[in-house]
């Protein structure tokens, strides 16, 4: 096993990005800045609006743990919260920083199967007839 320091971030990234139903992420410092994002799905934007809304929410679940508790020794460790528009958001923190992961549930990843092969196969048509029309030149 690989120390933690030897572990490139990126290749767990992209291996994390790899799993079915993985639609997203987010890694934000305690400032609310975006450090990476998938930037397939997420805009620059997006990514600093979703950082502001998960780190007050982070900080109030957190807040309300402890107190409804009564112990500052119960720490919060990850949030998950499923969405009517069938994905879930997966919240952890780190030390400073915060990773927010998107999946997709239930029909989303099927639905999301599908787009990828008609957008596979009309990329496929699209070169065929690129090369169709080379030929008749």
């Amino acid at each position: 096993m690989q120390p933690i320091n030897d572990i490139n971030v990126d290749e767990v990234l992209r291996g994390l990005s790899s799993v079915e139903g993985a639609n997203g992420f987010v890694i934000f410092n305690q400032d609310c800045i975006p450090l990476k994002r998938s930037e397939k799905n997420i805009t620059y934007e997006k990514a600093v609006h979703m950082s502001a809304l998960v780190a007050d929410l982070w900080n109030v679940t957190k807040k309300c743990i402890q107190r409804e508790l009564r112990s500052a020794d119960n720490d919060l460790e990850i949030i998950r919260i499923r969405t009517k528009a069938q994905s879930e958001y997966i919240i952890s923190q780190q030390g400073d920083y915060t990773m927010i992961g998107i999946q997709l549930c239930g029909k989303a990843i099927e639905e999301a199967k599908q787009a990828a092969a008609a957008e596979a196969q009309a990329a496929a048509e699209a070169e065929k007839a690129k090369k169709g029309d080379k030929e008749q030149s």
